[in-house]
């Protein structure tokens, strides 16, 4: 279980990045693998493993395709490409590229959505405490009151023997929702399909999510052409391989209709594919024509990655300052009814 556990999406690119360097170096792939075995993590034991079937007489992509969850179709094709054409060195510097381009997207869209996650833990574990702890005690000195409450003390007294009351079904309730749901999701492919479809809709993280899937759809496609690969076999692997359901479906789509004799861009010219903008369907129906198609990936590749980075800047810088302005109006009404009846009774008391 070690091996499998321990190999993900980081310990990919070390393995492409320096299998490549090594490769370029002239030093022989049994030795380039030996010195890979040697490395501490998951590299290690995978790369030891892959050595022993190299040296057992199987080539590299068939020692890489024991290991299929670790490293997919789209990586064990790309290399098996390079073996046979005698470009492997190449072919692990492509997957190098694009692997490390994937990573640096990511860690944009994680920085876009790391504060506001920070503030809304925070938020929540500080309404949480006062919601338990504070709200209640203060309901039974409000109570005791003999005056008229305001009415933001009268909704904060409701909400606070509410909690008293349901706090803790209500949010055992949430949690089992919550669990219940990413369970559904986890195992039913139509549900996993429709919750992709929602993550291209969510206010603010949206537009990220979607650009980052185009980005690294037409990044795959245009990666595979540039390796040598056929466009039918490339739209099939991405059709198997892509991250997001929703992409998944339409590539599906797209290459049925390549492989009965149509193109990508007059099936995307159709408008079938909503996902794609208009812009995409131009760029490559011209690609097509011009016999540019892996060039046309790769440029919009990088459009939709620049997208992706500008919409989490602006997600960011949007999403914010309505969290701290969401925050203050209730810490703000808290602090309203906590002070107005104590405003009140002195003042019935001077009375």
């Amino acid at each position: 279980m070690y091996l499998f556990s321990s190999f993900g999406f980081t310990e990919k690119l070390f393995f492409a990045k320096h299998l490549a360097t090594l490769l370029k170096g002239g030093i022989p792939l049994s030795e380039a693998l030996q010195l890979l075995s040697e490395q501490d993590g998951g590299i290690g034991p995978i790369a030891g493993t892959v050595l022993q079937s190299v040296e057992n007489g199987q080539s590299l992509s068939s020692s890489l395709g024991r290991h299929p969850k670790e490293f997919g179709a789209f990586y064990i094709s790309l290399v098996e490409v390079g073996e046979v054409s005698g470009t492997l060195e190449k072919s692990l510097e492509f997957l190098a590229e694009k692997l490390s381009r994937e990573e640096t997207l990511r860690k944009k869209v994680q920085a876009m959505l790391f504060y506001p996650a920070i503030v809304l833990a925070v938020s929540t574990a500080v309404g949480g405490f006062v919601s338990f702890f504070v709200l209640p005690k203060l309901a039974g000195i409000f109570s005791s009151f003999d005056v008229d409450l305001p009415m933001a003390t009268k909704i904060l007294l409701v909400f606070a023997n509410f909690v008293k009351i349901y706090g803790v079904g209500v949010v055992a309730g949430i949690v089992a929702i919550v669990a219940m749901l990413g369970g559904i999701i986890k195992t039913s492919y139509s549900a996993k399909l429709f919750w992709h479809h929602i993550k291209f809709h969510v206010p603010f993280v949206g537009k990220v999510n979607k650009s980052a899937a185009l980005s690294s759809l037409f990044r795959d496609l245009g990666v595979m052409l540039q390796s040598g690969l056929p466009l039918e076999y490339a739209l099939r692997v991405e059709s198997e391989i892509a991250e997001n359901l929703v992409v998944r479906e339409k590539i599906k789509g797209i290459h049925e209709a390549v492989s009965s004799g149509s193109t990508v861009g007059k099936e995307l010219l159709a408008n079938k594919y909503q996902i794609f903008p208009a812009l995409v369907s131009r760029m490559i129906s011209v690609g097509e024509s011009s016999g540019t198609l892996e060039g046309t990936f790769l440029y919009l590749a990088d459009f939709f990655e620049d997208e992706t980075d500008v919409a989490a800047k602006n997600g960011a810088a949007l999403l914010e300052p309505l969290l701290l302005v969401f925050i203050s109006l209730v810490a703000g009404f808290v602090a309203l009814a906590v002070i107005l009846p104590i405003y009140t009774l002195t003042g019935s008391i001077h009375r």
